[in-house]
C-alpha cells in the first residue's frame, strides 16, 4: 500500500517510519511510504500519483502561520481519489466536517490506530477501483479501443444531435458498456449498493425513500409521469407513495429472532422468505444508514397531490432519504405491477358498453 506522508518535522517523520516499519512486520498489507516535507514538492507529487492514502500536517514550515497543508486537501478532493489523514497540531483551525474518507488526527494520539483505519479502507479495494491507475480506468480503456472505437462513425455521422446531446449519449453508452464488465464478475450484492444516497436528482423521483410524518415510504409514480418540466410540471396530477413497514410489524415472531436457538429456525425461515420476497404483497428493503430494513406493502398506498407534494418538500414535512438504484427498482416496479395485474379483468360485452354510452 502506498502512503504518501506529507510532514516537515524530521522527529515527527521518525516516528512514522519506525512505527510503519514496526507495523509491517505484523501486518498482511505492507505499507511504503513516501515521504515529502515541503509544500512546492507535495503538489508535484500528486501530477502523477499512485497513492492508496495520504497522512497530511498542516503547517510544512515551522515559521509559518499559514496551514499550508490545506492546500494539498483541496488539491486531492478536486482532483484525485485516495483518503487522507490530517494529523496536526492545528486541528481546531479546521472546520471541515469528517467523512470515510477525511479524517482528522491529533499528533498526541496513537500512530498505530491510525495506520489500521487506513489500512482499513485500503482493504475494501476501494483505490484500486477508483484510483487514477484502478479497475474503472481499466474499464474504460477497454471500452474506449474495443467498443467504442468500433462504433465512433455513428455518431460522428449523426446530424440530428447536437454535440452536447452526442457527449450526453456517449456517456450512457460508457456507463452501460461498464455496467456489463461489472455483472460479468459480480457476486451478491452488498446491500448497500441498494441505495444511492443521498439522491442525485435534484427532485423528486421514482424509487426515491422518503420520510412523511415519521413513516417511511417510495415512491412508485412512473418515471415519464413524475419528471418536473421547465414548466414546473409534471405529467402526473398525484404521486403515488407505497408504505414501508418495519419488519416488527409485519413478520411473526419477530422479537424471538433475537435469541438464536434451534427452537426459532421456523421463525428464522419465515423472515428469510421474506428476505427472497415470497410474499407477494411485500418487497424487502436492506438496513442501511439511516434507513431501516423494512416491507414496502404493495397494497398500503396512498395519493398525494403533485401541488401538495412540492408544498411539504419546500417545507421539509417531505424528507428524501435516498433513491434505490438500478436494477433493483426496476424489480419492485415489476413485483408492484405483477401484483395488481395476476387477476385478469373480468370480461364485458363491448357491444353493450357502447350502446350503453352512445344510444338513448
Amino acid at each position: 500500500m502506498n502512503l504518501l506522508i506529507i510532514e516537515d518535522d524530521k522527529p515527527t517523520i521518525q516516528s512514522y517510519i519506525d512505527n510503519i516499519e514496526s507495523f509491517n512486520k505484523k501486518s498482511d498489507v505492507q505499507i511504503i511510504p513516501e515521504i515529502i516535507e515541503n509544500l512546492i514538492d507535495a503538489k508535484n507529487s500528486l501530477l502523477s500519483p499512485n497513492y492508496d492514502a495520504a497522512i497530511i500536517d498542516l503547517k510544512l514550515s515551522s515559521n509559518s502561520v499559514e496551514l499550508e497543508g490545506l492546500e494539498i486537501v483541496d488539491e486531492i478532493q478536486e482532483k484525485l481519489r485516495f483518503p487522507m489523514f490530517i494529523v496536526s497540531g492545528s486541528l481546531g483551525q479546521v472546520e471541515r466536517e469528517e467523512s470515510a474518507f477525511f479524517k482528522k488526527r491529533s499528533r498526541d494520539g496513537d500512530f498505530k490506530e491510525i495506520l489500521n483505519e487506513i489500512v482499513g479502507i485500503y482493504k475494501t479495494g476501494v483505490t484500486n477501483i477508483l484510483g487514477r491507475k484502478g479497475t474503472i480506468e481499466e474499464y474504460l480503456n477497454s471500452i474506449f479501443w474495443n467498443h467504442m472505437s468500433n462504433s465512433m462513425d455513428l455518431w460522428i455521422n449523426d446530424d440530428s444531435r447536437n454535440p452536447q446531446e452526442k457527449e450526453n449519449s456517449l456517456l450512457r453508452y460508457t456507463l452501460l458498456h461498464m455496467q456489463e464488465y461489472i455483472d460479468e464478475e459480480l457476486e451478491k450484492y452488498h446491500p448497500s449498493e441498494f441505495y444511492i444516497t443521498k439522491p442525485i436528482k435534484k427532485n423528486l423521483f421514482t424509487g426515491d425513500i422518503v420520510v412523511l410524518e415519521k413513516t417511511q415510504y417510495i415512491v412508485l409514480t412512473p418515471s415519464c409521469d413524475i419528471v418536473l418540466r421547465a414548466d414546473g410540471n409534471r405529467t402526473a396530477d398525484f404521486i403515488l407513495f407505497c408504505k414501508i413497514k418495519p419488519l416488527a410489524d409485519v413478520v411473526k415472531n419477530y422479537d424471538l429472532l433475537k435469541h438464536d436457538t434451534p427452537l426459532n429456525n421456523g421463525n428464522k425461515q419465515r423472515i428469510i422468505g421474506f428476505f427472497e420476497n415470497k410474499n407477494q404483497r411485500y418487497h424487502f428493503i436492506p438496513k442501511a444508514e439511516s434507513i431501516e430494513a423494512g416491507l414496502i406493502d404493495f397494497q398500503e398506498k396512498m395519493t398525494i397531490p403533485n401541488s401538495d407534494v412540492e408544498a411539504l418538500l419546500k417545507a421539509q414535512r417531505i424528507l428524501r432519504l435516498a433513491t434505490i438504484s438500478q436494477p433493483f427498482l426496476k424489480d419492485i416496479i415489476s413485483r408492484y405491477s405483477n401484483y395488481y395485474s395476476r387477476q385478469g379483468s373480468p370480461d364485458f360485452n363491448s357491444d353493450e358498453i357502447y350502446n350503453s354510452i352512445f344510444k338513448p
